[in-house]
């Protein structure tokens, strides 16, 4: 069962998973930046508000294992950038790399779903044109990973 947050400070409804990914977005940023450990991030982030209406399974999941396979992640992202992973910013590479981590191991969640909201949550915490590059990058790693498995 996927739940609807109200009044939670991004202007609109949204699902406790689109909490959960805003919030592995931030631990992951906080990963680029700071290189914590993961039980330090997670710490930090469980004192959020906005924790408690996560889905806490789904959470876990996507942001312990995308700084599992956060090597084999940016070698799946960096092909299709036009610049460098260390121009862009630490936002659209946090976006893409938890992004990047559900649709290759994540199958039970749509495609378009996982695109759309990696797009959505950017808009939010990225820069003014960041979740173009998001969409573009996640469009042609979902055709690769995805027609690649079936």
């Amino acid at each position: 069962m996927n739940k609807t947050i109200k009044n939670n400070g991004f202007g609109k409804d949204v699902s406790a998973r689109r909490v959960s990914r805003i919030l592995a977005i931030q631990g992951v940023y906080s990963y680029l930046y700071a290189e914590e450990k993961n039980s330090e991030i997670v710490d930090y982030l469980s004192e959020q508000e906005l924790y408690t209406s996560a889905d806490i399974i789904f959470f876990e999941d996507i942001f312990n294992n995308t700084l599992k396979n956060i090597v084999e992640l940016r070698e799946l992202i960096e092909p299709f950038l036009n610049i460098s992973l260390e121009r862009l910013s630490k936002v659209e590479e946090a976006v893409m790399l938890v992004a990047t981590y559900e649709l290759k191991e994540r199958i039970d969640i749509p495609l378009k779903t996982i695109i759309n909201e990696a797009v959505e949550v950017d808009k939010c915490l990225g820069s003014n044109d960041g979740h173009k590059i998001v969409n573009g990058v996640l469009d042609k790693i979902a055709k690769k990973l995805r027609c690649e498995s079936h």
